[in-house]
């Protein structure tokens, strides 16, 4: 085999790797994390695990709330989206990053549990009505800001020599799924030029400070 050959070979076989989804248990391990982390500040939640449907869109990790609890599920298994999402990030990278994006539905659920709505369907009788959409807009991805500066201060205190790294990755995700409700990118990128900012205090706290900062 001739050096040229090898080479590209061995090109392949790193594409390869870096393609290959987290499996179930990756994402079930990132989420009981993020619970156990939840529940270490008193917050009501718990953790579900559900299968996927294999539907397209379907979020591999989310929170449903009600009665004053919060609960993480993970539908990972047989879900398309957890395998195109996942393969996206760097292998070295990739369980601290899913345990990122349980960590910011776990900011999801501090919001619900301080009387934040989160509601993320119009009504269709005020739907058609412009500025109503734009308000609704703009309260939905207030709280997308919220939770993703969540992560971010999870990733500052836990892992600040990856932190560049990570939050560089939540910044590939969110400009690939580019939604304007979800459009977070421009925190983001803030958040990557101060670098892992840790004032040793509640991440709640911080996500809060950062948000009102950037807003």
């Amino acid at each position: 085999m001739n050096k040229l050959a090898l080479a590209l070979l061995t090109a392949l076989a790193a594409s390869t790797a870096a393609a290959a989804p987290a499996t179930e248990a990756q994402w079930i391990a990132a989420a009981t994390e993020a619970v156990a982390y939840g529940r270490a500040q008193g917050m009501p939640i718990d953790l579900d695990i559900v299968d996927g449907n294999g539907l397209p869109g379907h979020t591999p990790v989310g929170l449903a709330s009600e009665n004053g609890r919060c609960t993480l599920i993970v539908s990972a298994s047989n879900n398309p989206t957890a395998d195109k999402l996942s393969s996206m990030i760097a292998p070295e990278l990739l369980d601290t990053f899913l345990a990122g994006a349980a960590m910011h539905e776990v900011g999801h659920c501090h919001r619900r549990l301080n009387g934040f709505p989160h509601n993320e369907k119009l009504l269709p009788v005020v739907a058609w009505i412009g500025p109503v959409r734009d308000w609704f807009a703009r309260r939905v991805r207030t709280e997308e800001a919220y939770a993703d500066m969540t992560a971010v201060a999870w990733i500052a205190r836990y892992h600040p020599e990856r932190y560049t790294a990570l939050v560089n990755e939540m910044l590939r995700v969110r400009t690939r799924f580019r939604e304007p409700k979800h459009d977070t990118i421009a925190l983001l990128e803030r958040a990557i030029a101060e670098g892992p900012q840790d004032a040793n205090e509640n991440l709640f706290a911080q996500a809060d400070e950062r948000l009102n900062r950037y807003r």
